[in-house]
């Protein structure tokens, strides 16, 4: 499958206009850009722009998404055709397929993706350090991790197989965020993944750089025209979005390999932490932290996570196509 334009505008008073089957974008720098509808996937808009009724309805007609961000990607609101078409098809199947084979082979895919992902990222720590009591560590914790994939490809469907999948998943991150401790210098290493909230710089940087991931992958999950609160996995978490939970699960290890370099080659700082003044002990990120890990998730995650996320949602959406021609030639 071709991979096509997305547009975003994100410069104030910029303006969006039709012209027969084109769109045309006009900035206050530049001069007018012309670009073939049949060549657009989706527009974001991100500023306080002009778009003309003419060039939304190329939109629908082209059933290109058009979606309202916030300045830091956030998806507000995006535009729907009033006709069913290729959207209406796909979420139709979405939720048609929250339990059945297709969500455990999804699930399935995922998960393993993502602990073959977490494994080769401890083998590049033991294979990255000289030869001590923890290299034997990460040694078992691979084996570990190797024992529990192979687990995962052997579970059969049940209608419960997120509970299975989310014991494998658990046992594997313990051990995990054990090594990942332990590859650390001694003053950022800590005793267990803490979330919401993050009770060590670690863990607190952690959540804030996972947070940043999620923006970007609701962002794509709308523009593929699936729902993101109509998940696989994570199907029990109601009103969430719980597809973006689905789908950022192999995508961690991206991150946790940016943040264990950064505090490994002494890019983290102490000024990017401190105390909440809260009666919860937790750790808060500070305006130099929050800028630094922003520039960090932009430089050294950002591209990949969005080239995954595109496979992955491309995929998946085929796949419920697929669906609906089977049911349809078979009723």
């Amino acid at each position: 499958m071709n991979f096509h334009m997305i547009i975003e505008i994100a410069t104030h008073g910029s303006s969006l206009h039709r012209r027969r089957e084109r769109f045309i974008i006009r900035t206050p720098e530049q001069k007018d850009a012309e670009i073939p509808a049949e060549k657009v996937d989706a527009i974001l808009i991100a500023s306080n722009a002009i778009i003309s009724t003419a060039a939304i309805k190329l939109c629908v007609e082209r059933q290109i998404q058009l979606v309202m961000t916030s300045w830091y990607g956030n998806p507000i609101a995006r535009m729907w055709t009033s006709s069913p078409g290729r959207q209406t098809q796909i979420r139709r199947q979405q939720y048609m397929n929250v339990d059945t084979h297709f969500a455990f082979k999804t699930t399935q895919s995922i998960l393993l993706e993502k602990i073959i992902k977490q494994k080769k990222f401890l083998l590049d720590l033991k294979y990255n350090r000289v030869q001590d009591s923890t290299t034997d560590e990460l040694k078992d914790a691979v084996s570990f991790i190797n024992s529990v994939i192979a687990k995962i490809k052997q579970v059969q469907y049940t209608k419960n197989f997120a509970s299975h999948f989310l014991g494998y998943e658990g046992s594997c991150a313990v051990r995990y965020f054990e090594m990942i401790s332990k590859c650390l210098p001694k003053k950022w290493q800590f005793s267990h993944r803490t979330q919401n909230p993050g009770l060590d710089p670690f863990n607190a940087s952690l959540n804030y750089m996972y947070g940043m991931a999620y923006s970007s992958i609701e962002k794509i999950i709308i523009l593929s025209g699936l729902d993101p609160n109509a998940g696989f996995y994570h199907m029990d978490n109601y009103a969430k979005p719980t597809l973006v939970f689905d789908l950022i699960e192999p995508q961690r290890p991206i991150i946790d390999r940016t943040l264990v370099y950064m505090f490994n080659k002494k890019i983290v700082r102490d000024n990017w932490f401190t105390d909440t003044k809260d009666a919860v002990f937790s750790i808060e990120i500070t305006k130099q932290g929050r800028k630094a890990l922003i520039d960090a998730y932009d430089k050294k995650c950002l591209k990949i996570i969005e080239k995954c996320i595109w496979r992955q949602c491309r995929k998946m959406t085929g796949e419920l196509l697929n669906l609906d021609i089977c049911r349809s030639a078979t009723t």
